[in-house]
């Protein structure tokens, strides 16, 4: 099964879903990063 990357929209087979809250902690949207985009979202976390 292929999925879309939702920030380079490029189709993968390997897909890592995060889920994005808003400012109050309320659950705003899932999103599916293919592994290159979910490796850089990852180090953007640890600041």
């Amino acid at each position: 099964m292929s999925h879309q990357c939702y920030y380079c929209e490029k189709n993968t087979e390997t897909a890592h879903s995060i889920t994005i809250y808003d400012d109050s902690g309320i659950e705003e949207r899932l999103e599916v990063l293919c592994s290159p985009c979910y490796e850089d979202w990852l180090l953007s976390q640890k600041g």
